[in-house]
């Protein structure tokens, strides 16, 4: 008996050191696939004409893709494991990565965009429900923050190694390259993943697929779920809506970055937002606050978005800093997950995530369309650059809708990690 227990332990390590790399490569896939259009955004917009409100559907496309995928995914998550889930559905991602590739008009572009939000849906969540499983409560923030930086890798990837990689080979045989290796991964994770330990209890799995589905009613009627998706949606959405989106257009339009240029800027920015997601990971349970951790942050967030939309300056080195520290108050993915997750039961786990990630990547689907369309309100120049006060002005709405989420997210009780030790 004592031999069994010592050695369950050492079995679990060892199912999460076999399980690490094949997530990690998925989720910094899916973090590459959806960053790579920042980088090569202006050069869309001169191969395809397209102005800014065009521009910005198309990377809108991913996350429409995603923000439709969120509800079944939980279901999935909950009834068939994240194994299973991710697999399938990565496979979609790997696909979208090839015809965008192939892709010369703006129907197929968007499409191939909308297959990869549809595909990495599950990545995230997926990752999060295993980490649910398989770690204590109390460690969830600390691994979810490592989970996100190790995902992160894949915007570093999409910065100046993209940007290089464009300059040698173009970016069609580079985004078709991506989304081979992306189907081998997307094999990997049905062969090395395990939806939880051994010695786990699976009361999840004894539900019914239409008790599952039954089960996401009961997880939307409840209203502490919007006050999380409020905070997920905006913090994530200016995020994503900037790195992803506009920050390459911005350092060309107000700034004349070429793309190795922008490239470094967008490396630098990734590279804040990784260091502030391991830094996050840890911060609940040193000060025993969940609430209080994603308050502080959210404030720090909204004053460098403000000083983005006041920002003059046109030195290259003062945008740097400043979308630097933007991306360095960022990563609130991690406490408040944690912080919802303290509040359901483990059997409805998928159900909650993907029903607060639903807001989220709906959210980050409206924040493009809603800056491509205050970017479009302003005249561009001769060669389709907007000027820097439509960028200023989208800074600044962004702040205050930050400031509001902050708000709506407050009215959740806290849950300090040091209960669930």
């Amino acid at each position: 008996m004592q031999s069994e227990t010592q050695s369950a332990p050492y079995n679990r390590r060892a199912a999460i050191i076999r399980m690490t790399p094949v997530l990690a490569l998925a989720f910094i896939l899916a973090h590459f696939l959806r960053s790579a259009p920042a980088v090569i955004a202006p050069n869309l917009r001169t191969e395809l004409g397209l102005t800014p409100g065009e521009l910005s559907s198309l990377p809108a496309a991913i996350f429409l893709g995603a923000a439709l995928m969120q509800l079944p995914v939980g279901v999935f998550l909950d009834r068939y494991g994240p194994r299973r889930t991710m697999a399938a559905l990565f496979s979609l991602a790997a696909l979208g990565a090839i015809v965008f590739a192939s892709a010369h008009g703006v129907a197929l572009l968007a499409a191939g965009l909308f297959l990869i939000g549809c595909g990495a849906a599950p990545v995230f969540m997926g990752v999060i429900v295993l980490l649910s499983r398989w770690l204590a409560r109390d460690r969830l923030a600390t691994g979810t923050a490592i989970s996100i930086a190790v995902g992160g890798t894949g915007m570093l990837l999409s910065a100046s190694p993209f940007a290089a990689a464009v300059e040698l080979y173009g970016w069609r045989a580079t985004l078709f390259a991506v989304g081979i290796f992306s189907l081998a991964v997307a094999a990997g994770l049905l062969v090395m993943v395990r939806d939880r330990p051994a010695d786990a209890p699976q009361s999840a799995s004894t539900e019914t697929l239409l008790e599952t589905v039954i089960g996401l009613r009961h997880v939307l009627g409840d209203i502490r779920i919007y006050s999380f998706a409020a905070a997920t949606a905006v913090s994530v959405g200016a995020l994503v809506t900037i790195r992803n989106l506009w920050i390459g257009p911005y350092l060309n339009d107000v700034h004349g970055l070429d793309i190795v240029e922008r490239g470094n800027v967008i490396f630098a920015v990734s590279l804040a937002w990784i260091v502030a997601a391991i830094l996050y990971g840890p911060l609940d349970r040193w000060f025993d606050t969940r609430r209080g951790v994603v308050t502080g942050g959210m404030l720090a967030y909204v004053a460098m978005t403000a000083a983005l939309a006041i920002n003059g300056s046109d030195s290259v080195l003062v945008a740097t800093i400043l979308l630097s520290g933007f991306a360095l108050f960022a990563p609130m993915a991690s406490p408040i997950f944690a912080h919802a997750r303290s509040l359901f039961p483990d059997t409805h786990t998928g159900r909650v995530f993907t029903a607060i990630n639903v807001c989220t990547w709906s959210g980050v689907f409206l924040m493009q369309m809603g800056t491509g369309a205050i970017l479009d309100a302003f005249p561009v120049d001769e060669l389709g650059r907007s000027p820097a006060i439509a960028y200023r002005t989208m800074f600044a709405v962004l702040a205050v809708a930050l400031l509001v989420a902050l708000l709506a997210y407050r009215r959740v009780e806290d849950a300090p990690p040091s209960r669930e030790r």
